[in-house]
Parts: structure tokens; C-alpha cells; sequence
């Protein structure tokens, strides 16, 4: 998913829409490429790619929930199966949605 975020220059939509995704609960930045998650007390993990950005939301539940849709992860695994090369650009909303979904589900 990170793959297919850089070849279609997403990353800062990406980001926004993760940053809604959380709320005042953490930020999120992007340092080259890294993603950076910050707590509210000041610590900081970092993580090489937005998969796992996406599972550590999820696991400490910084995520608006109402935000994922009830699918099952079908969005992701289309956009899986696509490939990167083959697949029309998502907007950054649906793909942080189906990335959160996958996260939520695995």
C-alpha cells in the first residue's frame, strides 16, 4: 500500500485523511519516508510503512471508528488484487478507510 501511495503522489492526502482519522487522540507526520506517531505525552514511534502506521492506530484505538466502513476489508482487497499498476487512483479518503478497515480486521 505504501508502494502505491508514492506512485500515485498521495502521501500528504494520505496524511490528511489519517490525521482526521485520529483526531486530537495522536498526530501524525511523515519525515522522508517514515511515518511518525505521536502521542499526547510526547512519545514517538516510528514505522517505515503505512500498514503498520495503520495496525498501531487501530491497536491503541486512536481511531474514530465511526469512520470505518462495514465491508469486511472488500475495498482493500480490491485495491490489493489491482495491483499498483493496473488500478485507477482511490481518493485518500476511501484508501484510509479500507487501510484502517484492513488493519481493524486482521
Amino acid at each position: 500500500m505504501t508502494a502505491y501511495i508514492n506512485l500515485n503522489g498521495m502521501k500528504q492526502a494520505v496524511l490528511a485523511e489519517l490525521r482526521r482519522s485520529v483526531r486530537r487522540r495522536a498526530t501524525i507526520t511523515v519525515l522522508g519516508d517514515r511515518w511518525v506517531l505521536g502521542s499526547r505525552t510526547g512519545a514517538q514511534q516510528v514505522f517505515s510503512d503505512v500498514e503498520t502506521l495503520a495496525d498501531a492506530l487501530v491497536d491503541q484505538h486512536l481511531v474514530d471508528r465511526r469512520l470505518l466502513p462495514d465491508d469486511g476489508g472488500a475495498e482493500f482487497e480490491r485495491i490489493l488484487a489491482a495491483g499498483t499498476h493496473s488500478a485507477p487512483p482511490l481518493d485518500a479518503g476511501r484508501l484510509v478507510r479500507a487501510l484502517l478497515l484492513s488493519a481493524d480486521t486482521v
